[in-house]
């Protein structure tokens, strides 16, 4: 089990769950607590098997955090196949010299099930420790096996969710160059076209893909596991909008300063992007001037309220349609749990959406 190519095999693992030595896996606590108090026993450890030691990465009642693997019980007793209980560590040959079943901890009771990976392997141990010698009965035994399986599920998760970021940062860099490479073919074919009017449209065109490009590289800055303030960023993103707004319309901000999460800003942001772009397109005909009024406030603690606001024609009595861009703003009000109210008094648009910060 503690061969050289089984070591270098957990290491590989270990790094591809992320967990180094400075991993917080206080999320499992209750796992073990669970465990401690159905055993019967006054100490639990998730353990983790590193190249030359063993790692006591989530404790309860017990005052190491590592020991060196030929020091560790694990190390003499432990199997691969299931739960490995000793009564009395000062009765078995193989432990009863260890310092960690003497000393100050003096562990008399050992019982453990192996962290088992989808390959297989062992990368760690759910691990039960009194100073006293017992055993488990079938019961404590079976839930001692199922209770390691979750912390494997959770570790599988963790696992899953960063291997997900990893990839939505390698698209969203791979998005950001493509939007580049398209905006540069657009200015590049813009200066060819002799038509006035095509050359006009193909330069909107392209300071529209600018912004998205520009859009998409500050929801990747921001990142999704940190708060934002709301009022700074959105004022980056409306930036980013009137570069490729009509000359004559105007943006402006009004937005309290509070600090949501990334995922919420970013899906603001795109609530905004979107409304913009169709007032762009459709509230402004005839090269008529107007204004797009962009706003935020808390209506009641853990409530917040954005107002989107344009001045143009409005849709004359009639609902609005069902493009594109309305279906992107739905779902994103979908994804921070909001609600969408959609009118407002004439002329122009409006959208309100409400959702809990």
């Amino acid at each position: 089990m503690f061969t050289p190519e089984s070591v270098r095999a957990r290491r590989t693992l270990l790094r591809q769950y992320g967990l180094s030595d400075s991993v917080d896996l206080s999320s499992l606590n209750d796992i073990v607590t669970l465990a401690v108090r159905m055993c019967e026993v006054k100490t639990g450890t998730i353990t983790l098997f590193g190249d030359d030691r063993q790692r006591y990465v989530l404790n309860i009642g017990m005052k190491i955090s590592e020991l060196p693997l030929d020091e560790t019980i694990c190390a003499h007793v432990l199997s691969e196949t299931g739960v490995t209980v000793i009564p009395d560590t000062q009765a078995d040959q193989r432990t009863r010299d260890l310092a960690v079943c003497n000393g100050i901890e003096g562990f008399r009771f050992y019982a453990a099930a192996p962290l088992r990976a989808g390959n297989g392997r062992v990368i760690g141990t759910l691990t039960m420790l009194d100073p006293e010698p017992r055993d488990l009965n079938d019961d404590q035994r079976m839930l001692l096996v199922v209770m390691a399986k979750q912390v494997m599920a959770q570790l599988d998760l963790r696992r899953a969710l960063r291997r997900a970021d990893l990839m939505r940062r390698e698209v969203d860099h791979r998005v950001k160059n493509s939007l580049q490479s398209v905006a540069s073919l657009t200015r590049l074919q813009a200066r060819r076209v002799t038509s006035t009017e095509a050359r006009e449209a193909l330069e909107i065109v392209s300071r529209r893909i600018d912004t998205v490009a520009a859009l998409n590289s500050e929801l990747y800055r921001i990142g999704n596991d940190r708060k934002v303030g709301l009022s700074g960023f959105l004022a980056s993103v409306i930036d980013l909008i009137r570069s490729s707004a009509p000359e004559r319309v105007t943006i402006s901000l009004e937005c309290a300063d509070v600090n949501i999460s990334a995922r919420h800003a970013g899906s603001l942001a795109i609530i905004v992007n979107e409304f913009t772009t169709n007032s762009f397109k459709h509230a402004f005909p005839d090269d008529r001037a107007g204004h797009i009024e962009i706003s935020g406030r808390q209506t009641t603690p853990g409530t917040f309220v954005l107002t989107c606001r344009d001045d143009g024609i409005g849709f004359s009595g009639q609902a609005p349609g069902n493009g594109l861009g309305f279906a992107i703003i739905d779902s994103a009000v979908e994804s921070v749990d909001g609600e969408i109210e959609r009118g407002g008094e004439a002329p122009g648009h409006e959208i309100k959406v409400e959702f809990g910060i």
